[in-house]
């Protein structure tokens, strides 16, 4: 475990000379303007995960363009430490990125003069981390198996199909296109936030896990 520690700070570092300061104005530009627009939480934290699970494919893009795959192979580190650390690495990345989207909701709610009920804002913060961290599931078995570069298009469909989901979803249950289905799976949700929030933290787990499984089994086979 310590050595897969090391590893995600590893991954930490490779990163870092990217998130410049001109990075972070732009996406504090991009999420003031969502927020102004929408004022909506879950769609300025949403917009923070997305910036999560792409920041979390860099390690997997520097180290096939630095060939370090190569260099870690020499190192004291087995490759399924390595697949734990980078692991490890993700989810740091996605909470780190979950309490700046709550912190920066609650400035942009309070700077519009919006309501923050904070046990709503939370949960849904929470929801949004689980969905995005699912997606990074499913994009890191992709990754280890074939490299950045011929995963990438691979990986970013999940992370388009959400979005467009969510939408899709949203319209079909407005007012013209009711479904029932639809709709009573929202009223269940919105009537037992608590047990949707612990559903969906085991399906984060169960994701995770099989994703591991599949990604080390997959890296393994790699030869470098």
């Amino acid at each position: 475990m310590t050595k897969a520690i090391k590893f995600a700070k590893l991954d930490f570092l490779t990163i870092t000379p990217y998130l410049t300061w001109k990075v972070s104005l732009l996406f504090l530009v991009v999420s003031a303007f969502v927020g102004y627009g929408t004022g909506e939480t879950s769609v300025i934290v949403g917009m923070c995960m997305i910036y999560g699970v792409i920041f979390g494919s860099y390690p997997f893009a520097i180290g096939e363009k630095s060939a370090l795959d190569t260099l870690y192979a020499t190192l004291p580190v087995n490759k399924k430490q390595l697949v734990a650390g980078r692991y490890l690495f993700f989810v740091l990345l996605n909470l780190a990125a979950l309490v700046f989207a709550c912190l920066l909701s609650f400035v942009l709610l309070t700077v519009l003069g919006k309501e923050f009920d904070l046990l709503t804002n939370i949960i849904s913060a929470l929801v949004c981390f689980v969905l995005f961290s699912v997606v990074g599931a499913i994009q890191m078995p992709i990754y280890f198996r074939f490299g950045y570069t011929k995963a990438k298009f691979l990986t970013y469909i999940p992370l388009m199909a959400f979005p467009a989901a969510t939408i899709i979803v949203s319209s079909l249950v407005g007012e013209n296109n009711p479904i029932p289905v639809l709709i009573n799976a929202i009223t269940w949700i919105e009537a037992n936030s608590v047990m949707t929030l612990l559903l969906a933290i085991v399906l984060w787990a169960g994701a995770l896990l099989l994703s591991g499984v599949l990604s080390y089994r997959m890296y393994r086979k790699r030869e470098f």
